[in-house]
């Protein structure tokens, strides 16, 4: 370049530079002024604590290394959560952690999104007597706010994510976790719930900060007797294993989280034997195939942001008697909910064409669902077959991959569908921990479940009905 051209170009980079400086959102929490404030109040848009008709939302906002803002905030919440959880009727918690370009600014988007699903629940009464409390994770998910510069903050922001997830959010949900579990241990196991949820980068904070909890879940089972295991489980183990689950659910939504990240935990549980049927779900792992962002977006990102060398190697393993080759490439610029490894089940709009397919293929209702084992076709083609990593039975990791009847885009995660799929989660994980207390005999968990959530006999737990159920019932709230 001459000097001249050079003369030219400096005034566009100045100016670049100044327009970027300008529009950086301050690494700075968004709920200072007052701890709690009752709505509707102008207090609302600045407290860390919101105290609703139907519900309350509170808010515990981090750091781009990772620590809290205000241990006294985060505290004061977890006071009134204990409080609740302690009172008459108990507590519903719902943790959600937002994803890239949002925060905790009062006019959010996914704020906006969280508070009126919060409002939707509490309105169809499904949470029975329980108080509803939200649980905003709030961090500089937009650093830029400029409309095509942001996207110049991939990198650096999927770094934050992983900072944030490894700093003091382990610390709350762990102090969640203790405040609403069953004292003692013999109680209603269902006294209280806890949901925790992560969307986009958001999923990347939230796995970070449970990683290492959920590992030592699955490697520290416990075993059951031949009671809880299936016949096939029986035939070949005797006796089961089951983990103890983080709350009634850990759910990804969308996440932008490359494979890798998640492979030490998927090995863990593919080298189990046989888990109990008693076993609940651990994580829930859902992503859409209308979801650009996580399907094409990151795997560019990805590729501009990881080297290939000759560091990265494929990896082959063994998984209850089927060999499968892994590559780290792979593992490193795709996202979990895209891993066709790890693929646990489909649930796309029902059409002639994959009716065959569908695990339930009389029912007339609109979703078809497979379940992704290598001798059930559907999910995928005999090739693609040999490169996944087989299922057992009652495995607590769950990856569905689904379409844009069920989740329209990267951001459609508030719909009434994955509303649905959320309550028929927490409705499952229920019906598994009452499940698995002796002192409770079958007849009484069956007679403590929501009818609807039932199969036809009702005697076993189904999970479309419970599915198709809560959706029609948040469809009603819209």
């Amino acid at each position: 370049m001459n000097s001249w051209n050079l003369a030219l170009s400096r005034p566009l980079w100045l100016l670049l530079l100044l327009l970027m400086v300008g529009g950086c959102a301050p690494n700075a929490a968004y709920r200072t002024a007052e701890p709690s404030a009752t709505c509707p109040s102008s207090g609302c848009t600045t407290a860390a604590l919101e105290h609703h008709p139907a519900y309350d939302i509170g808010f515990v906002e981090f750091t781009d290394r990772g620590n809290v803002f205000d241990r006294e905030q985060m505290n004061t919440l977890l006071q009134y959560i204990d409080t609740q959880a302690n009172s008459l009727g108990g507590a519903t918690v719902v943790v959600f952690v937002h994803g890239w370009k949002h925060n905790a600014a009062p006019a959010d988007r996914n704020l906006q999104s969280f508070r009126n699903m919060l409002q939707s629940t509490a309105t169809a009464k499904l949470t029975g007597n329980r108080r509803l409390i939200g649980v905003y994770i709030g961090w500089r998910g937009q650093s830029l706010d400029l409309p095509v510069a942001e996207h110049l903050t991939y990198w650096a922001r999927k770094n934050t994510a992983h900072d944030v997830g490894k700093g003091g959010v382990t610390e709350l949900l762990l102090r969640l976790e203790h405040t609403l579990e069953p004292k003692p241990a013999t109680a209603d196991p269902n006294r209280n719930v806890l949901v925790t949820i992560g969307h986009s980068f958001g999923g990347v904070v939230l796995l970070s900060a449970l990683h290492d909890v959920l590992l030592d879940r699955v490697v520290s089972t416990e075993t059951v007797g031949n009671a809880q295991c299936s016949k096939n489980n029986r035939d070949r183990c005797g006796n089961c294993v089951r983990t103890r689950n983080f709350g009634h659910g850990v759910i990804l939504l969308n996440p932008a989280v490359e494979a890798n990240e998640l492979l030490p935990l998927k090995e863990v549980v593919a080298e189990q034997q046989c888990y109990a049927e008693t076993q609940p779900k651990l994580l829930h792992v859902v992503s859409s195939t209308a979801d650009i962002a996580t399907r094409i977006a990151f795997r560019a990102g990805q590729y501009l942001g990881v080297s290939v060398s000759t560091s990265e190697l494929p990896l082959k393993r063994t998984y209850k008697g089927k060999t499968v080759t892994l590559h780290e490439h792979g593992l490193d610029t795709t996202t979990i909910g895209n891993y066709l490894p790890f693929r646990s089940g489909v649930s796309v709009r029902r059409t002639p064409q994959n009716q065959p397919y569908c695990a339930d293929p009389n029912s007339q209702r609109s979703e078809c669902y497979m379940v992704c084992r290598e001798d059930e076709p559907g999910c995928f083609t005999s090739e693609d077959a040999a490169k996944h990593i087989p299922i057992g039975s009652s495995e607590p990791l769950h990856f569905l991959y689904t379409d844009a009847d069920f989740i329209k885009d990267h951001n459609d995660v508030f719909n009434p569908k994955v509303g649905g799929y959320i309550a028929a989660v927490v409705m499952e994980s229920s019906y598994q921990r009452m499940k698995a207390q002796p002192q409770h005999t079958p007849t009484q968990v069956l007679a403590q479940t929501l009818p609807a959530c039932l199969n036809d006999a009702g005697d076993k737990f189904h999970f479309p009905n419970c599915f198709d159920h809560h959706v029609n019932v948040l469809k009603q709230q819209k």
